[in-house]
């Protein structure tokens, strides 16, 4: 479009437009007293009561289903979503274990009875594996008898003079013999040696706590840790004088701080060069059970152990000490 153009095309633009402002104006001045005159209310509802209401379609409004099913399920076919299968769980047989019981059971002693079952007895100790919860973890058990559950599922077959056989729900599983732990010791004609020790004349033995001896020594001794060989001394004063052996010792009756209950025995004061010392006991230790029999006062603890001193030739002391539990172990000279 060259200049001349463009000046009409303005030109033609600006007329029209003046032309039409013209009319506008020219309307207003013949229609100025109807425009300048005020519309009530009543006149401006009568106005709007006469129109008339948009007629609403239902087409004009899409269900939210259908936009889902359609824009985010991507099923436009708008059939329903078939319905999702059923699961079911078909629950499996418990199955009893397989692992070895010395994984769950240590034997702590033994008592075989070869004329008669009923007087055999097995002292078991659950291991933190077993997962038994019972309110002491060591137990007596007798031929017949399954184990603590979860392991309900093992069985004492038999008591035999060095352990113990254990059998199991399956049947096909052939039955494991579990023994006391050995402790290796010197033994000499009087008395046992501590290595380092040179005796006259040391031979090599092994300690099994179901084992007797022909020369057991005249003094206690420790064997290492938590295990004792009473002397034949020892054991006659304790026959004979108990009770001032318990003299020397303060003790009281323990609650649990849980439960409030009577569980124990405490040593509270246990001088040096005690017997009681002698043998092991400490202060603030609480005796819990004797060879698995619960104790809950000196008296129970005396009455037992007096009860049964012909029972036994290993007496397993269950012991509290500062939180943590430990066994000591006696054995008891041979009888003539």
């Amino acid at each position: 479009m060259n200049t001349a153009q463009l000046k009409i095309a303005s030109w033609s633009l600006a007329g029209l437009f003046g032309v039409a402002l013209g009319g506008y104006v020219s309307n207003y001045l013949v229609n100025r007293a109807e425009l300048q005159k005020r519309v009530t209310a009543a006149e401006v509802q009568a106005s709007l009561s006469k129109v008339a209401p948009v007629e609403k379609r239902a087409e004009d409004i899409v269900a939210y289903d259908r936009v889902n099913q359609a824009l985010f399920k991507f099923n436009w076919t708008g059939k329903p979503p078939p319905p999702k299968p059923v699961e079911t769980r078909v629950e499996e047989p418990t199955k009893p274990g397989t692992e070895p019981v010395s994984n769950f059971v240590r034997v702590m002693m033994v008592k075989a009875d070869l004329t008669d079952d009923s007087g055999s007895r097995v002292v078991i100790k659950y291991l933190a594996p077993a997962k038994v919860t019972i309110p002491s973890p060591t137990v007596v058990k007798h031929v017949g008898d399954t184990l603590d559950a979860p392991l309900d599922w093992i069985t004492v077959a038999s008591i035999v003079a060095d352990g113990a056989y254990f059998k199991f729900a399956d049947a096909n599983r052939a039955e494991e013999k579990l023994i006391p732990n050995e402790l290796p010791y010197r033994l000499d004609m009087d008395a046992l040696a501590r290595d380092g020790v040179t005796m006259s004349r040391p031979e090599e033995v092994t300690f099994r706590r179901t084992a007797t001896y022909d020369v057991p020594p005249k003094n206690t001794v420790n064997l290492g840790g938590d295990y004792y060989h009473i002397g034949t001394d020892d054991m006659d004063y304790w026959n004979e004088s108990y009770e001032q052996a318990l003299s020397e010792v303060e003790f009281d009756r323990h609650r649990d701080p849980s439960t409030g209950k009577y569980d124990g025995i405490k040593l509270k004061n246990v001088p040096a060069g005690s017997v009681a010392a002698a043998h092991g006991a400490k202060e603030g230790d609480v005796i819990k059970s004797i060879n698995g029999h619960a104790v809950n006062s000196p008296q129970e603890a005396i009455s037992f152990a007096k009860n049964n001193k012909d029972k036994y030739d290993v007496w397993v002391v269950e012991v509290d000490s500062k939180g943590k539990t430990k066994f000591i172990t006696y054995k008891v000279p041979k009888k003539n």
